[in-house]
């Protein structure tokens, strides 16, 4: 998985937006009905032990066993575009019609390709 240096500066301030100091971002991936994915980020303070743990530029990334395999080739970037979509965007080459989530401004929200987000207050846009 690779993120985007836009992506982390972006969750750099939620993380602190959210007094979310010290968490990691999950990253969940779950086949959906249609044969592509679904995904869901959460902030965790903690790691479980069947978790890949990656860390990059201070910001840290937890995924379970299930997701990693989904994961692998996958890019999160952060998207501000003319057609309102604003928020974390999880690209996968392996799944063409993967979706993305919104996250940013101290909150979460969900949007495209079926996503949930989780911490901090959530909804749907």
């Amino acid at each position: 998985m690779e993120v985007t240096t836009l992506a982390i500066e972006k969750l750099k301030e939620v993380i602190e937006g959210e007094g979310e100091a010290g968490s990691s971002l999950r990253v969940v991936a779950m086949p959906s009905q249609d044969g592509g994915l679904q995904y869901m980020l959460t902030m965790e303070t903690e790691s479980q032990a069947d978790d890949t743990v990656l860390s990059m530029d201070g910001v840290s990334f937890l995924m379970d066993s299930d997701s990693a395999p989904f994961l692998e080739e996958a890019t999160i970037d952060y998207v501000e575009n003319f057609g309102g979509q604003v928020g974390f965007v999880i690209n996968n080459p392996m799944y063409a019609s993967g979706g993305g989530c919104g996250c940013g401004g101290g909150g979460c929200g969900c949007g495209g390709g079926g996503c949930g987000c989780g911490g901090g207050g959530c909804g749907g846009h």
